[in-house]
């Protein structure tokens, strides 16, 4: 006689119940997967509007500090560059870059300071520096809520030994008395929301 080997099948039954498990685990991991989606694009689209509302904040205000100048038809815009993103330098992080206007003015440089200092105190602004470099001077200003304002004025003929390399100090024959008669002059006016580094 021989002896059949019982073999053993597994049964695996399936049921309502079971099905339905399954497609509660798949539906709830999909749910979780969504929401971390959701979630996720909601802070990134907040951080954004956020930045975005603070940048638009920061250049509305440096725009109405130039506005506040008042400057008039004697100053003929050059060259701008105003934002209203923090930009800090790579190699210095608690320095800013500021906002730059550049000008050009059919007038002396003594007239022009002058005429700026005049303007920045009416526009709320108090002296708080003044670094003389020889040709290129600079007045500094800040108001009550922090903003530094920066001015210089150098006669035409140094900046254009500046730029071009055409000249050095000496052959562009100023002498120090007479850098205040210079005439016409090149003004760069320079507003920075966080800091005077620059």
């Amino acid at each position: 006689m021989s002896k059949k080997k019982s073999v053993r099948r597994k049964h695996i039954s399936t049921n309502d119940t079971h099905i339905m498990l399954r497609k509660g685990v798949f539906i709830y991991a999909f749910f979780v997967f969504v929401t971390f989606v959701l979630i996720s694009l909601s802070a990134y689209t907040v951080h954004n509007m956020t930045v975005a509302y603070t940048n638009k904040s920061r250049l509305n205000q440096i725009e109405r500090i130039y506005a506040d100048l008042k400057l008039d038809d004697t100053y003929r815009l050059a060259k701008s560059d105003i934002f209203g993103d923090k930009r800090v330098y790579n190699w210095d992080k608690s320095r800013t870059y500021s906002s730059s206007a550049e000008y050009g003015r059919n007038d002396t440089t003594a007239n022009t300071f002058a005429n700026l200092k005049s303007k920045a105190e009416a526009a709320g602004f108090t002296q708080v520096g003044d670094v003389y470099g020889g040709v290129a001077r600079q007045l500094h200003f800040k108001n009550a809520n922090g903003v530094y304002l920066r001015i210089s004025v150098t006669p035409k003929a140094w900046q254009d030994a500046i730029i071009y390399g055409t000249s050095s100090a000496e052959e562009t024959g100023f002498v120090m008395n007479d850098i205040a008669n210079a005439a016409p002059v090149y003004v760069i006016i320079r507003v920075n929301l966080d800091d005077n580094n620059e």
